[in-house]
């Protein structure tokens, strides 16, 4: 299922950028940092389960719409967390992408066994 790949993928990138960002010591915007290894976390756990279309469709479509809302309004400062017009093109296309996993995801079916009498 290309949802849980993409979790998992998601989710080693993200966290492997979040510790990378902190060990690094740019402390520049925790905030962000801290989004995106909690994001890394949640993506890699929700690839391990039968709830990774669910994870793929909310994430990329909270992407999707950041990233869209952060280009119609510009550089965005909210609290502690500053995202400027390349951090909306990140979104936008990470989130579309990952919007497209969850969506192109078949979901498990369970078939019923039938008998019969013969």
């Amino acid at each position: 299922m290309i949802a849980v790949w993409t979790c998992r993928v998601l989710g080693v990138l993200f966290t492997i950028a979040g510790v990378v960002t902190f060990v690094a010591g740019d402390s520049g915007d925790f905030a962000h940092n801290t989004i995106h290894l909690v994001s890394g976390i949640a993506a890699l756990g929700f690839g391990l389960t039968r709830w990774a279309r669910a994870f793929a469709v909310v994430f990329g479509g909270a992407y999707l719409m950041l990233g869209v809302t952060g280009l119609a309004l510009g550089e965005l400062h909210a609290g502690p967390l500053h995202l400027m017009t390349g951090d909306h093109v990140f979104h936008v296309v990470l989130g579309s992408g990952v919007l497209a996993a969850g969506l192109l995801s078949r979901t498990r079916q369970v078939f019923a066994r039938t008998t019969r009498s013969g």
